[in-house]
């Protein structure tokens, strides 16, 4: 023979032996992988290369694997030796396989020593290279065992029996034994933490990299400190920075595309799943042909079994297996690509949501609530992430009809295009589906969104609602939108759905009966197994496309919807950049630090409201105080928010010099410690902070809190009083050292003897901001003597600007007037000095340290600290770092171990378990007839491969109709059930009493739970039960039936075949609880992990003017970022987890496809098993497979999204607070007739583990009594109203009210007979009318007139629908002070004889103020008023005065008495205001 001399030849099946020629087996396998790796190896060495040098150690098992390197060279060459002595000559082609064989040993050698001091990976093609040359081994070396070749040449036996051994151990110690790290890697932590980095090939194909976590799983809870890192390209500042880069230049086209802009990001990868997931589809079409052929044998075997050996059978056997366990391997490589893939894409879009949020501007802010951009960030991104992992079949499923057609009309001939027109028609009607469905998507986005907002907002303001008992108004308006829109909308896209499965269903058995039909009338051959059963394999792959993909153009649907929106967040208006000239700091007093030039502002770009300011000018010089007055809706907020950039700068010019700090109106107070958000990111100064604290009046506050400066204050500070928020905000401003301070009325929260102390120590000419520019909007006319200029504002205009000094020599200066009218004594003879040099208080010592640190400017004015940035960033844990602080949050609770079953017992009441019965039972006959059909169809190709024709074919054919069309009737019977009774039924139930629970929660709850983590229960886990729960349930019991019903068959078929289902039985059962118990608890920390991105965000959109003016934006970015890829790695892990099980269980899916086959074969043999038993066995045995894993991943989805049931019944159990009405004890109808109030020894709680606020409290007040209530920040005022409306409960001692006992009434009895002016004014979202009577019980005029006295009747009169009018979420379009005015108009409806003022009149001007102290006056006269102000002046009349300490009554008397007392505190109180001399 040609170039081999051995006399079977080339084959390359050998005529003698069953197995390949040893010409093939030694000349064509060495070849090949001598010659690949020779070709491969330079552009692999080239990659090697790339890499950084790390000089690792040598440790023993480097040199054991260059030693067996060494031995199975010697080896080869004794090989090579050896058998020269059969060949012909030297060009035999053995010696030169032999040889190249050889020279590929010295290149892997050569590979796996430069890679061992650069790569941290062992090179795959190595790694396959020796796996590869171990099975080809392996067949050589059954051959020679097979040829007894130790007879004719032992040394070559022997030396390739070597060889081979040690070839295994070269790849043992390659693969599984890794380098050390080198001391750099280890000293500088450069060493990528993520177990895939560090994985070889075999270990990535086998997702083995996570068995180490699986069993850490499978011992103990997970915790967070358990999760690996997650790989640097799935890292959130990497998928960002991509994903910017491909949006950027999208942006410049006509029309942008976000999914273009995501292929063009992330397309690579996909791509390269694209390729494995066509290698999987054509090996899942290989299997019918092998089971053609396998029928085939059972034929030929049965009609002439003397001819027909068994080992082709067995050949088939072993194919098929090959064939399932590659269609496993290929898939899961898919999947993992296309769920990173997915992952990438919603950590990039959330953190471009989040960026682009921190810029919008007020019309995109307007037209977008917080509510819609936690949508876009909770369902929208999810809608595309979903779509990534799912949306293949877009493209698979029209691939997989063709491959299956095709395969037909191999089968079937022409007969196959009945299949075909039926196929069409199914596509049709799931198109027609789906654009109804789109219709129905776009609507439940929008209804959602509006839920979430009315959320949102009832969460934000509930301690108004509460004051005012409005819970039952604001459900009703709440449930209005979930039941009557969004859940009627859901219910409709139920019934879509089901007909989408329906046609699902009926399709398959269409496309066979027409098919089987045509073939029969036309084609004169017989329906023969070896036709109908590879055709019925087909049809139930034909079923997986047909089923898949009406779902996936719904969720192709929803996420083009998805995607719609979100491109048109990203593209909508920002700030505008120009709006502010920002300069380096001003170096000299002269210099302007912050001027405004004839300039018009407009609240949006689009200009559809009147102009916030109107020509105006401003100036204010370096080092000065320069204040802003005017009444309430003037301007002064708008003024200082265009000196932020804040407002669309229609002409003027604005110029800023110098770094900002800001202090908004409204104090926007951190989820953090008191000293972070004094420090707000920059590092600590222990004496300038000590300073800091001290000038703002804070060291005693530190003293009275719990944890002092580390006490956690809880969201937007509600564990604060007004003023220690006002001070905290104030102090996080000072301790900036910035060159211009941007101030919004700091002084309106705080006592007035405080405020005082703020401008002695902060403001004034001694303060630590003296030499600090100073713009400060201000009702205080205290402050206005400090002042250097005053600029007086109405209506959006400069109508009076000046020197102090020169304005208080003009009588006829509107300035002069105002403060000769509301100023005190005090102030008129305050002189204020000219400074010639003000000393700097905020330059520190190590100023020049700081400044060459960061790289900062300086001037003469004090150098700012170093900047926050990304080297202050402090990394958020879900674990506090001081376990025993008692004011922490409550970290979210999470369960540990298998959800209760008590969580499916409640969630099937909910149900409805009647309903819930009659859907099983419905699937189970559903399944059964679908079996039945194919066991008839076994029958029919029976009796026609009997007779070699096809008798009574139109019986047999109506027969397989009945049942098909019965299953599909049932399906969509069973799904109609599932969505409209079950699902529905119980989201309404779920979110109802979630909803009650979480409203009538005590306020100690909203203290200490995050928002963030109360919005995510109403939005991801409320749409997991809406949506997600019946889909699951769906597939859970489908794939279920599906592998009993197919055991059942097969079992039925081969008895033999129980014996192996045991211990596939317990392997099953082991993978499942080794995966279950890690996969549950990777999902829940996923699930907590998500609360703090949503928390964070909707945090940063409330403080955005304030982060922004801070220059915060990149740190908070940081965070944000942070807590992305916090969540991700619980959720890569998760995924990871999933591809090792699948891997794992469906190998046993393969075992059982090989066993099916093979029992089959060995039961022909024995003659008791017909080849339409055969068939009908192997196509269920195909449908195990998949249907194992599914099962144990649907277990699992199962369990995840009962855990959103668990979350939601959780809230449903809330402890909550005293009843709304206790029918027994309910007070008379005109309660309280006449307003006598008393405190008998009471003592309260802010909840259970802190200190006492009040403390023995005896008060009798009088009916119709005017009471003042005064006393130093946190000295218990608000207390004392929270307690009278029972906001926090008695710890000791009651209320009582006309001698009622308070403590025995129902709170809505109590707190709908009082009436309140709350310190934190709010406004909803909707209408004047439904934010002043959501209950609606007064009439229209009765709403005009409470207007009128409460001055704003003009101004929602000039607004577009009057008592109609919109107000915006929040309140935005209403200044701070018209809330506050609204909020007493809210007061005048309440026909209470009680009415409590807690600091009622904080955020108006001071003329403004004796107006509205003169309507108190007139129209509560016969009410009982209890008064608690800061400005002293607008209590001094009360009838008497409580002043309050630590929260005791000091005192309690007439002012007149306790001002006779100079000892007194009140005396003291007064004094420091300046209403005294």
């Amino acid at each position: 023979m040609a170039f081999c001399a051995d006399p079977e030849g080339w084959g390359p099946v050998s005529s003698v032996y069953y197995n390949f020629t040893p010409c093939f087996a030694d000349a064509v396998f060495p070849l090949l992988l001598g010659l690949g790796l020779l070709v491969l190896v330079p552009r692999e060495l080239k990659l090697i290369k790339n890499c950084p040098a790390v000089f690792s150690p040598t440790t023993p098992w480097f040199y054991i694997k260059f030693a067996l390197l060494a031995v199975l060279g010697i080896c080869q060459l004794l090989y090579l030796a050896s058998i020269s002595t059969f060949a012909s000559s030297l060009f035999d082609l053995r010696v030169v396989a032999t040889l190249a064989y050889i020279a590929s040993l010295g290149a892997a050698g050569y590979v796996q020593y430069v890679e061992y001091f650069r790569a941290r990976v062992p090179s795959g093609i190595v790694l396959f290279y020796w796996l590869l040359s171990i099975i080809t081994g392996i067949v050589r070396f059954y051959g020679y065992v097979q040829r007894k070749l130790w007879t004719e040449n032992e040394t070559l036996f022997v030396s390739f029996a070597l060889g081979l051994l040690a070839t295994i151990g070269e790849l043992l110690v390659a693969a599984y034994i890794s380098r050390p790290p080198s001391q750099y890697e280890s000293l500088n932590g450069e060493i990528d933490n993520s177990p895939e980095s560090s994985a070889h090939i075999f270990s990535r194909l086998t997702f083995s990299y996570m068995s180490k976590l699986m069993r850490l799983g499978y011992e103990n809870f997970l915790t967070e400190d358990d999760l690996p890192d997650l790989p640097h390209d799935s890292r959130t500042d990497k998928t960002r920075e991509d994903f910017d880069v491909a949006w950027q230049a999208e942006k410049k086209t006509a029309t942008p595309s976000l999914p273009r802009a995501l292929f063009r990001c992330f397309g690579a990868t996909y791509l390269i799943g694209v390729c494995f997931k066509l290698t999987g589809d054509v090996l899942a079409f290989t299997q019918p042909n092998l089971l053609r052929r396998l029928l085939v044998f059972v034929n030929t075997y049965n009609s002439d079994n003397l001819d027909t050996p068994l080992s082709g059978g067995i050949l088939i056997a072993m194919g098929m297996f090959a064939c399932s366990f590659g269609q496993t391997m290929t898939q899961q490589q898919y999947m993992q690509r296309v769920f990173s893939t997915g992952m990438n894409i919603k950590s990039s879009l959330t953190s471009c949501i989040y960026r682009k949020s921190m810029f919008l501007s007020n019309d995109s802010r307007q037209s977008k609530s917080t509510g819609d951009i936690v949508n876009l960030m909770t369902v929208d991104v999810q809608r595309l992430q979903e779509l990534t992992q799912s949306g293949q079949a877009l493209w698979s499923g029209p691939f997989q009809i063709v491959l299956c057609l095709y395969n037909l009309h191999s089968l079937l001939g022409n007969s196959m295009w009945a299949g075909v027109c039926v196929t069409l028609c199914t596509i049709s009607l799931n198109a027609y589906i789906a654009r109804k469905q789109r219709a129905l998507q776009k609507v439940q986005m929008k209804v959602k969104d509006k839920r979430t907002r009315l959320t949102g907002e009832i969460l934000v303001s509930i301690k108004s609602i509460k004051l005012y008992a409005w819970e039952e108004a604001f459900i009703g308006r709440l449930n209005e939108i979930r039941n009557d829109q969004e859940l009627a909308n859901l219910r409709k896209k139920g019934v879509y759905s089901a007909i989408a499965n329906f046609i699902g269903s009926c399709a398959p058995f269409f496309v066979s009966c027409s098919t089987f039909a045509l073939f029969v009338w036309t084609s004169g051959r017989p329906l023969t197994t070896d036709i109908v059963f590879p055709a019925l394999t087909l049809f139930n792959l034909l079923s997986n496309p047909l089923t898949q993909i009406p779902q996936v153009i719904t969720q192709f649907v929803e996420a083009m919807v998805a995607a719609t929106r979100l491109r048109d967040f990203l593209v909508s208006s920002e700030l505008q950049p120009d709006a502010v000239d920002r300069l380096d700091a001003a170096t000299d007093r002269s210099q302007s630090a912050a001027t405004i030039t004839n300039s018009t502002f407009q609240w949006d770009e689009s200009g559809t409201h009147p102009p916030a300011l109107k020509n105006v000018s401003f100036d204010a010089k370096a080092g000065q105080l320069a204040c802003i007055v005017g009444r309430v809706g003037a301007g002064k907020s708008a003024l200082l928010q265009a000196l932020l950039g804040d407002l669309y700068r229609e002409s003027g010019k604005v110029m800023v010099r110098g770094h900002v700090a800001y202090c908004s109106q409204v104090p926007w107070i951190m989820n953090a410690t008191v000293k972070d958000n004094i420090l707000f990111g920059k590092r600590f100064h222990a004496d300038f902070y000590e300073k800091t604290v001290r000038a703002c009046a804070l060291l005693e506050d530190f003293a009275v809190l719990p944890d002092g400066d580390e006490t956690i204050v809880g969201e937007k500070g509600i564990s604060l009083s007004g003023g220690q928020k006002a001070r905290l905000s104030l102090a996080r401003a000072v301790y900036t050292r910035a060159d211009v301070y941007i101030l919004d009325d700091p002084l309106s929260a705080v006592d007035q003897h405080v405020g005082r102390h703020l401008i002695d120590n902060v403001l004034g000419p001694q303060g630590l901001l003296a030499t600090k520019t100073k713009v400060m909007a201000t009702n205080a006319i205290t402050v206005l003597a400090q002042a250097d200029s005053i600029t007086m504002l109405r209506d959006g205009a400069v109508v009076e600007t000046g020197l102090y000094s020169e304005v208080m020599t003009r009588k006829d200066s509107e300035i002069y007037k105002l403060i000769d009218d509301f100023g005190t004594q005090r102030e008129q003879e305050d002189v204020v000095e000219e400074v010639e040099e003000k000393k700097d208080p905020l330059a520190s010592s190590d100023e020049n340290e700081d400044i060459e640190e960061i790289g900062y400017y300086s001037g003469k004015f004090g150098a700012p600290l170093r900047r926050a940035s990304t080297a202050s960033f402090k990394k958020p844990t879900l674990i506090d770092d001081m376990p025993n602080r008692r004011s922490k949050q409550v970290k979210e609770h999470s369960e540990k171990g298998q959800v209760k079953l008590s969580v499916y017992k409640e969630y099937i009441k909910a149900a409805n378990l009647t309903v819930v019965v009659i859907f099983i039972l419905l699937m189970i006959a559903s399944n059964s007839m679908s079996v039945g059909g194919n066991v008839w169809l076994k029958h029919w190709s029976d009796v026609n491969t009997e007779y070699g024709s096809n008798p009574d074919t139109g019986r047999y054919l109506g027969i397989y109709l009945f049942f098909g069309l019965t299953s599909a009737f049932l399906t969509l019977f069973y799904t109609l059930v599932l969505w409209i009774f079950c699902t529905i039924e119980a989201a309404k139930k779920l979110h109802d009493r979630m909803l009650r629970h979480v409203l009538r929660s005590p306020m100690s709850f909203f203290d200490t739970t995050p928002l963030g983590r109360v919005i995510n229960r109403f939005t991801a886990d409320v749409n997991r039960v809406d949506e997600v729960l019946a889909r699951v349930f769906t597939n859970f019991f489908t794939n279920t039936f599906k592998v009993l019903f197919s055991i059942f068959v097969i079992a039925s078929a081969n008895p033999a075949f129980i014996v192996l289902v045991v211990p596939i039985t317990f392997l099953y059962i082991y993978y499942q609880k080794f995966y279950l118990r890690t996969s549950r608890e990777l999902k829940r920390l996923e699930s907590v992990s998500r609360s703090p991105i949503y928390a964070h965000f909707q945090e940063s959109l409330n403080g955005v003017s304030t982060v922004r003016a801070y220059s915060q934006i990149r740190r908070f970015n940081r965070i944000n970022e942070y807590h992305i890829d916090f969540n991700n790695k619980a959720y890569y892990p998760s995924m990871i987890a999933r591809r090792w099980l699948a891997i794992r269980l469906e190998f046993l899916g393969s075992t059982i496809i090989f066993f099916a086959a093979f029992l089959s074969i060995l039961a022909i043999a024995w003659g008791r098993l017909s080849s339409g038993l055969v068939g009908l066995t192997m196509s269920y045995a195909f449908q195990v497979t998949q249907a194992l894993s599914a099962i144990v991943r649907m277990t699992v989805e199962v369990e995840i999204s009962t855990v959103s049931v668990e979350r939601i019944l959780e809230y449903c159990n809330l402890p909550g607070e005293a009843p709304e009405v206790i029918a027994h004890n309910r007070p008379a109808l005109d309660w309280p007739a006449e307003g006598s109030l008393e405190f008998h020894d009471y003592s309260t709680r802010y909840r259970a583990g802190l200190d006492l606020v009040l403390k023995g409290i005896n008060l009798r007040i009088k009916p119709r009594e005017k009471i003042g209530i005064v006393g130093r920040t946190g000295a218990g005022k608000s207390s004392l109203t929270l307690a009278l409306f029972r906001m926090i409960e008695p710890a000791a001692g009651y209320i009582s009210i006309d001698h009622v006992n308070t403590s025995k009434l129902g709170l809505r009895d109590l707190r709908e007979r009082l009436a309140i002016i709350p310190q934190d004014s709010q406004a909803f979202e909707g209408s004047v009318r439904e934010n002043l009577d959501p209950g609606s019980r007064f009439s229209d005029d009765e709403l005009w007139r409470v207007l009128g006295l409460s001055h704003l009747k003009n101004h929602i009169a000039g607004m577009e629908g009057g008592l109609y009018a919109r107000v915006n979420e929040g309140g935005s379009n209403f200044s701070v002070g018209q809330r506050q005015l609204m909020s007493l108009a809210r007061a005048l409806l309440a026909p209470s004889k009680i009415l409590v003022l807690d600091e009622a009149t904080a955020a108006v001007d001071v003329e403004t103020d004796q107006i509205i102290q003169d309507t108190i006056r007139k129209e509560f006269k016969d009410r009982t008023i209890l008064t608690i102000a800061h400005r002293l002046n607008t209590i001094i009349d009360s009838d008497r005065i409580v002043v309050l300490a630590a929260g005791k009554v000091v005192e309690f008397d007439t002012p007149q008495v306790l001002l006779r007392n100079k000892n007194s505190l009140f005396y003291s109180l007064c004094k420091q205001g300046g209403l005294v001399e």
